[in-house]
């Protein structure tokens, strides 16, 4: 068989060995590593500037710890799960179990064989591949099937409650950060007007003091009283 024919076949065969895209064991393991790395560097840049996480949260020092704390609590967890699926106690099944359920919710990627890599299927490939992780499902006994979906929903619910969380507080974060640095860059504005104003001397008729005064009456009231 020639190089070309055997890279046709297993793309031809790529359906045989599917997974479901962002539920299968490497991808999940990759996901909770990233987040825990994600949570500890923010964890550990706030320990180190902490004034800026309470300035973010309008000073509110004890958000600014409960804060803190989650990103600490989903490290853990994170780190747990990744133990867990990586232990070697995670069904043999899993991939197949999601690659089986999916029925459309979820893509399911082909694996060539003579590239070793997962690819994108079509529609058909994708049926296909639902149906031979089925078969491989189906040969368990009924016994195991039951305790390997046990197992596959409980990891499935516990990267979801991560996933979610983890947004949740990470895009809240984002947008504190973000409302603050605003803040932050209309004061510095602020500031650079009144200096120009002032080496002008304040005359009213000049575009330093106008500019300034402007700037004063779009301040939120918050400025005036921090």
């Amino acid at each position: 068989m020639t190089k070309k024919e055997r890279q046709d076949k297993a793309w031809q065969l790529r359906y045989k060995k599917s997974i479901a895209e962002g539920f299968n064991i490497n991808d999940i393991s990759d996901e909770l590593y990233e987040i825990q790395s994600a949570c500890d560097d923010v964890r550990y840049f706030f320990e180190g500037s902490e004034a800026e996480l309470i300035a973010a949260l309008d000073g509110d020092e004890e958000e600014a710890f409960e804060v803190r704390m989650l990103f600490s609590e989903i490290s853990a967890e994170a780190n747990e799960l990744f133990d867990i699926i990586n232990s070697g106690d995670i069904t043999d099944c899993f991939d197949d179990f999601f690659a089986a359920v999916a029925h459309g919710s979820i893509k399911r990627l082909g694996y060539d064989a003579y590239q070793e890599d997962y690819y994108q299927m079509t529609s058909i490939e994708q049926q296909w591949g639902s149906e031979e992780a089925e078969k491989r499902i189906m040969s368990k006994t009924k016994s195991d099937l039951v305790a390997a979906a046990r197992q596959c929903f409980g990891v499935a619910a516990a990267i979801l409650n991560i996933r979610y969380k983890y947004d949740y507080l990470k895009a809240s974060l984002d947008i504190l950060k973000s409302e603050n640095a605003s803040y932050l860059q209309a004061i510095k504005g602020i500031e650079d007007a009144y200096n120009a104003a002032d080496e002008d001397g304040w005359n009213e008729c000049h575009e330093p003091t106008r500019n300034f005064d402007r700037l004063a009456e779009a301040l939120p009231e918050r400025a005036w009283l921090e």
